[in-house]
C-alpha cells in the first residue's frame, strides 16, 4: 500500500513539474496554455450544482475537451475543479468508461451522448484515479501559490511568516 502511495506521488510530482505555470496563476490561462500544447481545444462549461451529481466533469469529444464544473461555489473550489479535472487529462485518465445517470443528467443540455466519446464522472475519491487527480490538483496549486507573497503589512499569516522568514530548525 505504501510503495503504491509513493509510486502515486511520484508520478503526479513528475507531471506536475513539466508544467509551465502562469505567474501569476490565472486558471483561464494555463487552460488556455494546455490547449494550445495539446492541439486541441479545452471548452470550461459551468453548470449549476444538482444533488447527488459531481462538481466536475471531463468529457473528451472528437473535436474538443470539455470540463463542466459547478457555478454556485466559490471561484477558490472552481479553481481546484478545474485543475483536479486538467488532473484527469493530464495523467491520461480519459478511457472509454460509461456514463452514469449523475454524469448523463449535467450532460444533457450541452451535449448528444452520441457527441461524447469518453467521459469520466466522479462522486468519490476511492479510486486511484481520484486520488491521482485530487493529488495533481494540490501540486499545483501549492505550487502555484508558493512564490507569491503578500503586500507588506497584510493580515493573517502572511504576516507571521515574515517574523519566522529566514530562520530553520532552532535559529
Amino acid at each position: 500500500m505504501r510503495s503504491k502511495r509513493f509510486a502515486l506521488w511520484r508520478r503526479c510530482r513528475r507531471v506536475v513539474g513539466e508544467l509551465v505555470l502562469p505567474d501569476p496563476f490565472d486558471i483561464g490561462v494555463f487552460v488556455e496554455t494546455l490547449a494550445a500544447q495539446r492541439g486541441r481545444p479545452i471548452e470550461l462549461v459551468e453548470l449549476p450544482s444538482r444533488p447527488a451529481t459531481p462538481c466536475g466533469v471531463l468529457a473528451a469529444t472528437d473535436r474538443a475537451d470539455y470540463i463542466f464544473y459547478a457555478a454556485d461555489t466559490s471561484a477558490l473550489h472552481q479553481e481546484h475543479i478545474l485543475v483536479h479535472e486538467l488532473g484527469h487529462l493530464l495523467c491520461g485518465h480519459v478511457g472509454d468508461e460509461v456514463v452514469d445517470d449523475a454524469v448523463s443528467a449535467v450532460l444533457t443540455p450541452n451535449l448528444s451522448p452520441e457527441l461524447v466519446r469518453r467521459v469520466l464522472g466522479r462522486t468519490s475519491y476511492d479510486e486511484e484515479k481520484e486520488q491521482e487527480a485530487e493529488l495533481f490538483a494540490s501540486l499545483v496549486l501549492h505550487r502555484a501559490r508558493r512564490g507569491r507573497r503578500r503586500p507588506q503589512g497584510a493580515h493573517g499569516l502572511g504576516g507571521l511568516e515574515s517574523i519566522f522568514e529566514g530562520r530553520r530548525g532552532g535559529d
